[in-house]
């Protein structure tokens, strides 16, 4: 008989890695403790669908090796979760015969950085039959059960406890597995791949994509879709969209050599309902690569697919372009100031050079010197700070139009129209000033009194309470450019908000805020709810949190943001980043020769920025960075 990884037999034999050690004796009030027991909940995170994303390879761990220890064992079963095939099959054998036929993990998905940082503490039972081991480590992020990731929390900790026996064999097995997944930031990356759902802004003109995150092993994907679909959005995004599904709808989908077909246990509804229940179907089987025809049925009544040939699958921009996720309809100018004059700057198309026309009315003459300044979606309003930052004022784009003051008496900071024709503004209510590093205080007051010394008498700050304060935003949007309503922004509220930018379909704002801690401005996304007792801002969702000194964002589409960013001590440059909350982040490069001070961008358009020289770049490739015109606070529509 093997007594390969046996403890002795009489005492009990505890293992605990130094970083094991150091986790557990600094104590662990933020951990998320997954149970052994208990109900499972099937969730999108463990179920075996796929995605027709390219580039998977199919994983098949080898199983465990005779007379591996414990924490052999575990290591081996923690890279075999990442493998989908045969309903985790290769996890499995890792699990005693009573647990593997049992197992049926489900629900949210535990996610780490790398096994390298996960601790592993185990402690064998005296007479050496059986043994716990505790997974400790820092958690990344999870997937929910409805398919988002959600970066965790700064300190929150995976603390999974798991029980292990001896079989007939000697060898040691899982028969305590956890009922939910735990897997490394490169298992995910391997086994998932990020797909939209689609769902309408409140007026239904628009489609909101809806990031889940499915497994790619099988040819399910598009059945897992689907129902998803069907069911509504993800939690976070629930109160921000709608559905043309009705409530509590179902749905049976087959899927066959590349037909769909789709039979909803619902009304059919009116026209612009099966419109809609449409649209957001082909908008959602068109990332597959695999889906050639659909077939819709709704309470047995078969319903039309615009643009659809017989029963094939067309792009969905054939039927559903006045939908279309990017919030845009038509080709959209940039806006830029020379002179105090705006300046509108197009293009008929890649091969032609950009021409610049001055903007009719108030904000081409000049005659207001704006800080700030954003363009209505539909181009026929320009909302502006004036120099000062004490008043925010809108006009027409028409000859004759003129500035008319909608908001004053405040600080305010950043601007952004939303796709219902709102104007949004933040307004600065900090209190104090920010305290500032002691050397860089003490050498700036030297050099303010020209002695080698501070000065004596520093300047109060502004609320007249000493050297420090405490950051505040009020967020106010104002319905039809005139009409101010507070909006409820208790994410916001404790924060410098230095850019507020919502996304052109209106149901997320994309947000950069300083806490006065020192870690700068940080990039984050927040949900747009509207109901009877007003606005809201809330649930926001940390992104690029590996970028620093983030100044400036922009929304490229409906689920890609340009950021403006860079390492400390670098120059900024532009990033693209996914609301996915775990795509890499992708550079978008600089002009040389010159810094960044702004970005903007735009479905299907080319990224635009802002130089410090006062001059205007354009950039089609990411790579490759043009200069276009002279000007400054260059921005499109939004």
């Amino acid at each position: 008989m093997s007594t390969a990884g046996r403890a002795p037999r009489g005492r009990t034999r505890r293992l605990v890695t130094a970083a094991a050690a150091a986790l557990l004796t600094a104590g662990l009030s933020a951990c998320a403790a997954v149970p052994s027991g208990g109900p499972v909940v099937e969730g999108a995170g463990g179920d075996a669908g796929s995605a027709a994303g390219s580039g998977y390879v199919r994983q098949l761990p080898p199983g465990p090796q005779a007379g591996v220890d414990p924490e052999g064992l575990i290591r081996g079963f923690l890279k075999s979760m990442g493998s989908f095939e045969e309903n985790h099959g290769a996890a499995r054998e890792y699990l005693t015969a009573a647990s593997g036929s049992d197992w049926a993990p489900g629900g949210r998905v535990l996610v780490y950085e790398d096994t390298s940082k996960l601790a592993i503490d185990t402690e064998v039972s005296e007479d050496g039959e059986t043994a716990t081991v505790r997974l400790l480590g820092s958690q990344l992020a999870t997937i929910e059960a409805g398919g988002q990731y959600l970066p965790a929390d700064s300190g929150r900790v995976i603390d999974v406890t798991v029980g292990l026996v001896r079989n007939g064999d000697d060898q040691w097995r899982i028969s305590e597995p956890p009922d939910r997944l735990v897997l490394s930031r490169s298992d995910v990356d391997l086994a998932y791949r990020s797909l939209n759902l689609y769902f309408f802004n409140r007026d239904r003109s628009t489609l909101v994509p809806d990031p889940v995150f499915l497994p790619v092993s099988s040819d399910r994907s598009a059945t897992r879709l689907v129902k998803m679909l069907v069911e509504g959005p993800t939690e976070w995004l629930d109160t921000a969209v709608e559905s043309a599904f009705p409530e509590g709808a179902t749905a049976d989908v087959a899927y066959d050599s590349g037909r769909v077909t789709v039979e909803v246990d619902a009304d059919a509804g009116s026209e612009k309902q099966r419109f809609g229940m449409g649209a957001q179907l082909v908008w959602t089987l068109s990332q597959l690569n695999g889906v050639e025809e659909l077939t819709l049925r709704v309470g047995g009544e078969e319903i039309d697919i615009p643009g659809a040939d017989g029963d094939s699958l067309p792009p969905p921009e054939d039927g559903y372009e006045s939908v279309n996720p990017s919030g845009v309809t038509g080709r959209l100018r940039a806006y830029f100031l020379r002179d105090g004059q705006m300046w509108a700057l197009e293009r008929e198309s890649e091969d032609t050079k950009p021409q610049e026309r001055r903007v009719p009315g108030a904000p081409g003459d000049g005659g207001a010197v704006l800080e700030r300044h954003a363009v209505s979606l539909d181009e026929d309003e320009v909302g502006g700070i004036r120099a000062g930052g004490q008043e925010v004022v809108v006009a027409g784009t028409a000859t004759g139009s003129a500035y008319s003051a909608v908001l004053s008496g405040g600080d305010y900071t950043s601007l952004s129209w939303d796709g219902y024709g709102n104007l949004w503004v933040t307004e600065d209510v900090s209190t104090g000033s920010r305290e500032e590093d002691p050397e860089q205080g003490s050498e700036s007051a030297a050099e303010d009194t020209g002695l080698g010394a501070p000065s004596s008498s520093p300047s109060p700050s502004p609320s007249g309470g000493g050297d420090s304060g405490d950051p505040g935003t009020r967020v106010w949007m104002l319905r039809g450019g005139t009409d101010p309503v507070e909006v409820d922004a208790p994410d916001l509220a404790d924060t410098e908000v230095t850019a507020l930018r919502l996304s052109r379909d209106g149901t997320r704002a994309a947000a950069l805020t300083d806490d006065w801690t020192g870690g700068g401005a940080e990039l984050s996304v927040g949900r747009i709810t509207h109901s009877d007792g007003g606005v809201t801002v809330s649930g926001e969702i940390p992104l690029a949190t590996e970028l620093q000194n983030v100044t400036d964002v922009s929304w490229r589409g409906g689920d890609q943001l340009a950021v403006l960013g860079g390492a400390e001590d670098e120059a900024g440059q532009g990033y693209l980043v996914s609301l996915d909350g775990s795509t890499e982040t992708t550079s978008a490069g600089a002009p040389l020769g010159t810094d960044m001070v702004g970005i903007t961008a735009a479905p299907g358009l080319p990224l635009l920025s802002s130089t410090e020289d006062d001059n205007v770049w354009m950039t089609n490739d990411r790579i490759n960075w043009q200069r276009v015109i002279e000007g400054t606070n260059v921005v499109y529509p939004g």
